[in-house]
């Protein structure tokens, strides 16, 4: 879950300054810039595609990915902050020198993890259903409204250029906090839970492929176009 909203402040940025060039573009080309309802409701489509992709991809698939590492490579190596907070109770019990007196205090570190595990099961599958559901809907949905020369046009090659630059920039940071940390995790004589690269890794195995597609149909896009205006 805490991976929606740095997206959502990512994406928005990214949104408006599109929209700045949008207009500006059909400013300089002299185009009418006026309200229509079916040009509102596709780039109301567009913007939802983006969210349900963020939303069950790496809100989704990754956590389940994340629950997956845990399972085979080690609780720490995707719950290292439960191991640091367990630490952190036990250090400040011994220093104050009072028992614990919340429930989660008096619980042992395998609790703590096991609870933690199915709260990112929970969370991942419901996620990852929300997400494909708004998908499919709505692409089924902008389908239907686009029209063969809209999908090429000034609005789907902006659609396509908002995700290129989110997913580059999320998987671009994830890979370079997660492989450096898993090669920490490996190679170093580390403490549980002192590096915990389960989630960037998870995070970058869902984004990089998404960024691929995105980067294929943007390439693809410009290839048609180029073709169009030379016939």
């Amino acid at each position: 879950m805490d991976i929606i909203f740095p997206i959502l402040g990512l994406a928005i940025p990214i949104l408006i300054i599109l929209g700045i060039v949008y207009f500006i573009l059909k400013i300089k080309a002299d185009l009418p810039i006026s309200f229509s309802y079916r040009g509102a409701l596709r780039v109301y489509f567009y913007v939802v595609i983006l969210i349900s992709v963020g939303l069950g991809g790496l809100g989704g698939v990754s956590t389940l990915l994340k629950v997956g590492f845990g399972e085979m490579v080690g609780r720490e190596f995707s719950y290292g902050n439960v191991y640091e907070e367990h630490r952190d109770d036990q250090q400040r019990e011994k220093n104050e020198d009072h028992p614990a007196d919340t429930e989660d205090e008096t619980r042992s570190l395998p609790e703590k993890v096991e609870l933690e595990m199915k709260g990112s099961l929970i969370n991942g599958v419901s996620l990852a259903v929300i997400g494909l559901f708004l998908l499919v809907v709505h692409f089924l949905g902008r389908w239907w409204v686009e029209t063969g020369d809209e999908r090429s046009d000034l609005l789907r090659r902006l659609y396509l250029m908002a995700g290129l630059v989110i997913f580059a920039i999320v998987t671009i940071v994830s890979l370079a906090t997660g492989i450096p940390e898993t090669l920490r995790y490996v190679l170093l004589d580390i403490n549980p839970g002192e590096e915990s690269p389960g989630e960037p890794l998870s995070i970058a195995i869902v984004a990089l492929p998404v960024w691929i597609c995105y980067l294929v149909a943007t390439l693809r896009n410009i290839r048609t176009s180029s073709i169009e205006q030379a016939t």
